[in-house]
């Protein structure tokens, strides 16, 4: 099976400038569309996006969603896959922290909890079946090493299917994290585009930045054909602070 995947941090709130998310959710759209993707996973999805992720993609996507809090600041990594191509199997969460069952602060250097969504989706024609998780990682080298080997521990009990993970991982390529993920998963750039390009922007590519910080990591029983930054623009404005990444991968 060839799979296309995004993952896109779309970020959480309303910006100044012509980047509310009112006016950044058609851009996210308009940017994504071109890739026909049959999955994808977004970070920082929040209430103020759940009219307007409705409306772009509900029509064509079934959603899977937990927020990482019941109160305080509220996000989510949500997973959405083609409905007319899948079908959902299984799907879950947990904390990335001490306490993974439960609601939980976890070793971020910021107040926030951190999480992981998964599903299990089977292709309706074929039946074949993979793991897809999707995260947003804290900051620190504590936090993000804990966070990865969290994340490698469950991908083997969930399932021996194969396993994809993205996200927006906060971790640079030469982090104590990357490295830990990278020892029991692949990065999908890193064997095909080896693009290093930062994925955050914040609106000013004017600013020289080193923070290619968006992943799509692969187990061995995936192969990695492609990655592409998607740094679209739409009339000069963008759809969110990061760029997103495309990937084809196949099983």
């Amino acid at each position: 099976m060839k799979l296309k995947v995004i993952s896109f941090n779309i970020r959480c709130m309303d910006d100044k400038d012509g980047h509310s998310v009112k006016e950044r959710a058609p851009r996210l759209r308009k940017v994504i569309e071109p890739y026909a993707p049959d999955v994808m996973g977004f970070q920082e999805y929040t209430p103020l996006w759940e009219s307007h992720i409705e409306e772009q993609f509900g029509e064509e996507y079934g959603m899977f969603n937990k927020y990482r809090a019941t109160t305080g600041w509220i996000e989510s990594a949500p997973i959405l896959w083609r409905k007319d191509k899948f079908e959902l199997v299984q799907s879950g969460y947990f904390w990335l922290s001490d306490t993974p069952e439960v609601e939980s602060r976890g070793w971020d250097s910021l107040p926030h909890n951190r999480m992981c969504e998964y599903v299990v989706l089977s292709e309706k024609e074929s039946g074949e079946k993979f793991l897809f998780m999707n995260t947003h990682f804290g900051f620190g080298d504590e936090c993000q090493v804990k966070s990865a080997r969290l994340i490698c521990e469950y991908a083997k009990k969930l399932s021996d299917l194969p396993t994809f993970i993205t996200g927006d991982f906060n971790m640079r390529p030469s982090s104590q994290g990357y490295a830990a993920i990278t020892e029991y998963f692949t990065d999908v750039n890193a064997l095909t585009a080896r693009d290093m390009r930062s994925t955050y922007h914040g609106y000013d590519l004017s600013v020289s930045r080193d923070e290619h910080i968006d992943y799509c990591f692969v187990d061995k029983k995936i192969k990695p054909l492609s990655q592409t930054i998607i740094d679209t623009l739409v009339d000069g404005k963008f759809p969110s602070d990061h760029f997103g990444i495309y990937s084809e991968i196949e099983f």
